[in-house]
């Protein structure tokens, strides 16, 4: 367990909060609803009365003025908590609106880089995280972003049980409204992709974590299971893959600003997105039955793994952007030496 003083508060917050039992709560008003946004306010007004979502807002606008380096401290504690809401994406969000010259919203706001044009103008956004727990989408399109009310979108509901996401798309009339600025193409993908690849490391954390005690205290034939070779190599390999999911989430964190650096970026999500599936599997296979079912914690932390591994592009498209800039390059030492250390 790390010691940050930054780790630690959020870490008691939540802690103080019981997410867990905050998620089932969702979980039930999700299953009522269909298509229609879900209350999260009382996870978000203590999120917001703690000032850890200003983290990567400037000084001179209310805001911590940190970096990305920093930032990922309260993301790696939201995802070891399991928390389903938008929190990088908002936090991120702040940063882009105050560089855009606005007042950064104090609303849940969710984020993608990713859209679609559908007929008459309709903006489509699929795979939209924490939809359905959201209060407005920020996206981007080529260079130009939006910031786009959740209340005038129609939404639909992706993923299964316990799936917070969405797909959403707005009129011709509403995208017209909602523009707030212009910023560099890929901005919203590589924020976003950041953000998800701390979370995912802190979920990851927490799983592994679980395993090893269930393991430990599950018997079978009159010792516990993590005695077992065959389950011992299984932990092995989950400790290799959690722990490389968060030196490349940190990887994609070295920023410290707002700015994002687009190679790590790349990198941090490529990697944490590819182990976090197998470290869901490993995961069940240990903990067998009891790990699927409603009562016991795990779920709350795998779902995540899942769904966060394929959103804002999944490993194959950021493993696609890392070849193009290095097919980019003159030599491909260079790029190896320099380019996932810097922007190229």
């Amino acid at each position: 367990m790390m010691q940050n003083e930054l780790y630690d508060s959020i870490d008691k917050l939540l802690t103080d909060l019981d997410v867990p039992k905050e998620i089932r709560a969702l979980n039930r008003e999700l299953a009522e609803v269909s298509g229609h946004p879900i209350n999260a306010q009382n996870l978000w007004d203590a999120l917001q009365s703690s000032g850890f979502l200003d983290v990567l807002v400037p000084e001179s606008a209310g805001g911590a003025g940190l970096g990305w380096s920093e930032a990922w401290q309260v993301l790696f504690a939201s995802g070891r908590h399991g928390l389903p809401l938008p929190v990088g994406a908002s936090m991120f969000a702040r940063a882009v609106m105050t560089s855009l010259g606005h007042e950064p919203s104090k609303q849940i706001i969710t984020m993608s880089g990713f859209v679609q044009h559908g007929p008459d103008g309709v903006m489509l956004v699929r795979d939209l995280p924490a939809a359905k727990l959201s209060d407005y989408a920020m996206v981007q399109d080529h260079d130009t972003i939006y910031l786009l009310p959740m209340s005038e979108a129609t939404l639909t509901p992706a993923g299964g049980p316990g799936c917070f996401d969405g797909q959403a798309s707005w009129p011709r009339a509403v995208v017209n409204q909602s523009v707030v600025g212009a910023a560099p193409r890929g901005l919203l993908a590589q924020g976003l992709a950041v953000a998800l690849a701390a979370q995912m490391a802190g979920a990851a954390d927490r799983t592994l974590a679980m395993t090893l005690d269930h393991a430990n205290q599950r018997t079978q034939f009159g010792k516990p299971i993590g005695k077992f070779q065959a389950v011992q190599q299984q932990l092995a390999q989950m400790a290799e893959w959690v722990f490389s999911a968060r030196m490349a989430s940190q990887i994609g964190a070295q920023s410290e600003d707002w700015q994002v650096l687009p190679m790590p970026a790349a990198v941090a999500k490529t990697q944490v997105s590819a182990v976090a599936v197998s470290i869901a599997h490993v995961a069940h296979a240990v903990h067998a039955a009891i790990g699927i079912t409603a009562e016991y914690d795990l779920q709350l932390y795998t779902r995540r793994l899942y769904e966060w591994a394929r959103l804002g592009g999944g490993e194959p498209y950021w493993a696609a952007q890392i070849g193009q800039q290095a097919l980019s390059r003159a030599h491909m030492l260079d790029f190896m030496r320099q380019g996932v250390f810097q922007e190229v």
